[in-house]
């Protein structure tokens, strides 16, 4: 995995680009999984589009659009990462952003 210094994490393709899946590392190591469902399984309450949830937790992801093709659903999900890793460490965020004048 690769982590870009910046706000949003750098991602990794999995089992080639047909798959739909990619993953992508936050700083704090956890390693994210987002992957494509164009047909959901019965009883998914989720509509068609992209999952995203910790490689380790598969069980319980957060729903991403693929309305606006796979670009966005990529930034998307990277911004949803990077909330999550800026909620658990404020500080480090500023600080990685350049905002602490440091």
């Amino acid at each position: 995995m690769s982590y870009t210094p910046g706000p949003l994490p750098e991602w990794d393709v999995v089992g080639g680009y047909d798959s739909g899946t990619f993953e992508a590392e936050d700083p704090h190591g956890t390693v994210w999984r987002l992957w494509c469902v164009e047909q959901p399984a019965h009883g998914d309450s989720l509509p068609p589009g992209y999952r995203l949830a910790p490689r380790d937790n598969l069980d319980n992801p957060r729903f991403v659009t693929a309305e606006h093709g796979l670009y966005r659903a990529l930034d998307t999900a990277g911004m949803q990462i990077a909330a999550t890793a800026v909620r658990s460490d404020p500080e480090g965020a500023r600080h990685q952003l350049g905002l602490d004048g440091k």
